[in-house]
């Protein structure tokens, strides 16, 4: 499917999370758009949630790289220009890729002006190929998102969203890893001090949070999904 986007597109856009660049590029898939003699944007979505500084080394890896906010609708215009500019021509075809949460669906609509393409922060919602019309010179091919087949990074799949929090086997493992990257801005975000241990940084939000056991125990996998929900809708 994925294959077939790309053969119709002049340009395609890969869908990156602003707060996890490197492990959102689907490297299978740009090796696909070279070899395909497409062009290739990467949009880096999410863009509210970061401080622009904190990536600008990082962009010198990305090609023609834009920023976009497509819940604030931030970036948009200049994103068009953009494919405009690369697809050299007067209509253009674009497919967006991406891993699954990414927030591919929701960039489409973000450019088409309207909710066409159906957007869910759950990961697989998009189950086929949508095709959106955004005005008479760009059209968009959205697609599910794609996983490599040797990509079984099962904490890596959490913290880029492609796997729902409900359905983690080992949560725990996913909120500590999320409270070591972030550095401070989980427990922030929870309202308690930061530690240098990310377990006792868990534990310290499940209390604050009232989420216990028996016995006043702290409930960390009942946390944890609260942890990485919150995460992967861009509450953190």
């Amino acid at each position: 499917m994925v294959d077939d986007v790309i053969r119709q597109s002049d340009v395609v856009l890969e869908v990156l999370d602003a707060r996890l660049i490197d492990e959102t590029r689907n490297a299978e898939i740009e090796k696909r758009i070279e070899k395909a003699d497409k062009k290739l944007i990467h949009v880096v979505n999410k863009i509210d949630l970061i401080d622009k500084d904190s990536i600008k080394e990082k962009l010198k890896e990305l090609s023609n790289p834009v920023f976009v906010s497509s819940k604030e609708r931030l970036g948009t215009t200049i994103l068009k220009n953009k494919i405009m500019e690369v697809g050299r021509k007067d209509i253009v075809t674009v497919g967006v890729v991406g891993y699954p949460n990414t927030g591919k669906s929701s960039v489409i609509n973000a450019i088409a002006g309207s909710n066409k393409a159906r957007a869910s922060p759950t990961s697989g919602f998009t189950k086929g190929i949508q095709k959106v019309k955004a005005g008479s010179r760009i059209t968009l091919l959205d697609t599910p998102g794609v996983i490599p087949i040797d990509d079984q990074d099962i904490v890596r799949h959490a913290l880029i969203g492609s796997k729902n929090a409900q359905n983690i086997k080992d949560p725990d493992l996913v909120a500590i890893e999320l409270i070591r990257l972030l550095k401070g801005k989980v427990e922030k975000h929870y309202g308690v001090e930061p530690n240098d241990d990310p377990e006792i940084s868990l534990e310290k939000i499940a209390v604050k949070m009232n989420r216990l056991k028996k016995g006043g125990v702290p409930d960390v996998d009942n946390i944890s999904k609260t942890i990485i929900m919150d995460w992967q809708r861009g509450r953190i």
